[in-house]
């Protein structure tokens, strides 16, 4: 629950205990902003009370429990496919967000073909929380020490190199940091069989040099 809801009474107290049943909550984890409180003589000179607050459940508690659902899942997923990979998670306030770190053996599979199926299980987790808890802040799925918004650009200069490579008969090259990056550019080239590769180069001078087939 992000959005902030009105609510009207005559005490704090009272308002408190109603904002808690509505939202499922603890007082501990509310939000509270009065912006009306009156205390005046009403009909026949009683004293009439009136507090209007705006309240939220706080966006740490709301983080929390998206992640500890995400994990839920994500465990059991992980439990039952037989992958030894390892999760950490990070709320992001600033941005909403929840991002669990991914690490392990078998982060690898995770991050075949430009990581469809780290964007697929990322897609998939957000629809369980969503399920479980109603829309709120996105899930974000990051492999730790791996810059995959970095690896999907490669990708895609890898694709347009390639259409470039059998358009024009022209030789392409592709810049290539660590030997991750290397065998990203070669697995793809791989499945290309009327182009051919070579790799040239040194560290951070290291490129693949996409050839067409004479």
């Amino acid at each position: 629950m992000m959005v902030k809801k009105e609510f009207e009474g005559k005490s704090l107290d009272q308002l408190v205990e109603v904002i808690c049943q509505e939202f499922g909550c603890v007082p501990e984890d509310l939000e509270l902003e009065i912006i009306e409180f009156s205390n005046s003589s009403g009909l026949l000179g009683l004293s009439g009370k009136k507090i209007k607050v705006k309240a939220r459940i706080k966006p740490e508690k709301v983080l929390s429990e998206r992640a500890n659902r995400a994990l839920s899942f994500l465990k059991e997923l992980f439990y039952y496919a037989d992958l030894q990979i390892e999760t950490k998670t990070r709320l992001l306030r600033d941005q909403m967000q929840v991002e669990i770190l991914l690490s392990g053996e078998d982060v690898k599979y995770l991050l075949l073909n430009g990581a469809e199926p780290l964007s697929a299980l990322e897609f998939l987790t957000n629809k369980i929380v969503a399920k479980a808890l109603g829309v709120g802040p996105k899930i974000v799925l990051t492999p730790e020490g791996i810059n995959i918004e970095r690896e999907k650009r490669l990708v895609n200069a890898v694709k347009r190199a390639i259409e470039r490579v059998k358009g024009e008969k022209e030789p392409q090259v592709i810049k290539v940091g660590n030997q991750r990056e290397q065998r990203i550019v070669v697995n793809i080239l791989k499945k290309e069989s009327n182009l051919d590769y070579r790799i040239e180069g040194e560290g951070r001078q290291k490129r693949v040099v996409i050839l067409p087939v004479k």
